[in-house]
């Protein structure tokens, strides 16, 4: 709701601008006749103002929840969303390590790494759905959080995603790289009662196990308070 909000925010403050007007109006015709319209630059001007500050509280709202570098949403976002959508289960979690990418920063510098990033991060979002959450966890590794979905169907989103990296060319002026991923995958069932903390452990402890061989999918589904680990790939 309070997301809603923030997002309508400016046709929110317009339309109680419309109202204010409106009455101001009304009243101003019922006991002034001959002067009907002597509060109409008045109440322009707020609406104006008000306007211009839900256009604010907008950006503000979206600069706060966004990753400067990659335009997706930031951690702090993911934790939000998480913590709703986990009571809506089923739900996956995703979570995603660029390989030796240190190894690139070192090769050919920092801002052909951001590049890498800025263009892996187009690549979760042409390959997820409109529903899902990406996120930017940290330096080279991501999150997406898959809303109504198990393991099986969260497995197959996330394979593609691999083989779409492990076959792309990743490009910034004259330097040209190829990368791959390691992904590890936690679901909840419907019924389950998993935290926060807990869940998102759970699936760094899958992209833990991913890293040892890289690109690679490592998936845990948990039921409970129980996990049982699945090795796919």
């Amino acid at each position: 709701m309070k997301e809603k909000m923030y997002k309508y925010a400016p046709a929110i403050l317009l339309s109680c601008g419309l109202i204010l007007w409106l009455i101001t109006f009304l009243i101003d015709r019922h006991y002034n006749h001959n002067q009907g319209l002597v509060w109409m630059p008045f109440v322009i001007i707020q609406m104006v103002i008000s306007t211009i500050c839900g256009v604010l509280i907008k950006k503000l709202y979206q600069q706060v929840h966004t990753d400067a570098l990659t335009g997706l949403r930031n951690k702090k976002y993911f934790y939000i969303k998480l913590s709703e959508l986990k009571t809506k289960a089923p739900v996956s979690l995703i979570l995603i390590d660029i390989d030796n990418f240190k190894s690139i920063n070192d090769t050919y510098g920092h801002i052909a790494g951001d590049q890498v990033l800025q263009q892996f991060a187009e690549i979760l979002q042409s390959n997820t759905r409109k529903n899902d959450i990406i996120a930017r966890w940290g330096g080279e590794e991501f999150a997406v959080i898959f809303p109504q979905t198990d393991t099986k169907e969260a497995f197959k989103i996330a394979d593609r995603i691999r083989a779409i990296v492990e076959n792309h060319l990743f490009s910034y002026e004259r330097i040209a790289c190829k990368i791959t991923v390691s992904i590890g995958i936690a679901s909840i069932k419907e019924g389950a009662d998993v935290g926060t903390e807990q869940f998102i452990k759970i699936a760094d402890e899958a992209l833990y196990k991913a890293k040892e061989k890289k690109n690679f999918i490592v998936t845990v589904e948990s039921s409970f308070a129980q996990a049982k680990h699945n090795l796919l790939w």
